[in-house]
């Protein structure tokens, strides 16, 4: 499990280094935060597909980390309207740069996709559908 743990961070690390990252037409509903996909790291199997994101957050909280982006690979099924997420990375910088001061590789359940959400916007783009 840890080989398999290092061999993904390995892999997300160095596809976002040469990530093409390309902002989506998408409102949080206060602001904050502009999601980005890398349509380059699309990978269709029937009808799901999985596909990189970054979340680059404008406005951070206060915490004891602050965290100014995520990238993540998620799953979608195209059929269904479900997403889960495979892995996660949260950092201290924008852009997915800075310190990697978090990072999940669990599969997450599936759920449903949300009309209007950013999940929905995603889903949207991993699926083929137009924005």
């Amino acid at each position: 499990m840890r080989k398999l743990l290092l061999l993904l961070m390995l892999v997300f690390i160095s596809t976002s280094v040469m990530a093409e990252w390309t902002a989506l037409k998408w409102n949080h509903e206060d602001g904050g935060l502009t999601l980005y996909v890398d349509y380059t790291t699309i990978r269709k199997e029937g009808d799901r597909v999985r596909m990189l994101s970054l979340a680059d957050f404008e406005v951070v909280e206060k915490n004891e980390v602050d965290l100014f982006s995520s990238r993540a690979q998620n799953e979608y099924d195209c059929k269904e309207k479900k997403i889960r997420q495979l892995f996660y990375s949260l950092y201290s910088g924008s852009m997915g740069k800075g310190k990697m001061e978090h990072s999940n590789s669990e599969h997450l359940k599936w759920m449903p996709v949300q009309p209007g959400s950013m999940e929905d916007a995603m889903w949207t783009v991993a699926c083929g559908k137009k924005i």
